[in-house]
């Protein structure tokens, strides 16, 4: 059994390729999330999805044909959908869960609030880091968050999904 982490894949997302450069439209999204997934994620895995995931009734049945354990932390788009209808698709609904000494959101939370966890794993800002200041006058990536979007991780790895081997590396 493997882990896997991943935010924002915008299934169902009409207008996802002004926002997502290297997609061509909400088809071919779709296409490149059903392919990473059958090529990542087998029937024992465990899939935590970050938020954002479905934006319609048909993407979100889509997502219940695809192998492993499937546990949703809703994200603020999440309400396109019901939560009956994603109460038929995931194994779990969370608004935000701890997990082996990590936070994992949709939101990055604030770091008060990371109460002895090492990381926030999180979604919902896209491209953007989460920085703190190294002094007054530099900033710096924030070493306790962790961007599982789709727009960070599938230009950076390839793939769509974090491993709990690379969350476990950047700690």
């Amino acid at each position: 059994m493997s882990v896997f982490f991943i935010s924002d894949p915008h299934l169902g997302h009409r207008n996802i390729a002004k926002y997502r450069p290297f997609v061509r439209d909400t088809q071919h999204n779709t296409e490149l999330f059903i392919d990473d997934w059958n090529r990542t994620i087998r029937k024992k895995d465990v899939v935590y999805m970050l938020g954002d995931v479905a934006f319609d009734d048909e993407s979100l049945e889509l997502i219940s044909t695809l192998p492993g354990r499937k546990i949703l932390v809703k994200g603020n788009h999440d309400n396109f959908v019901s939560t009956q209808a994603q109460a038929r698709v995931f194994d779990e609904i969370h608004g935000m869960i701890s997990y082996k000494k990590v936070w994992l959101t949709h939101c990055p939370i604030h770091p008060d609030e990371m109460r002895g966890r090492k990381l926030n794993v999180h979604g919902h800002v896209h491209s953007k880091t989460i920085m703190r200041r190294k002094n007054i006058f530099w900033k710096e990536e924030d070493p306790r968050y962790v961007n599982a979007c789709v727009d960070v991780v599938y230009p950076k790895y390839g793939t769509m999904f974090l491993s709990l081997d690379q969350i476990k590396e950047m700690i």
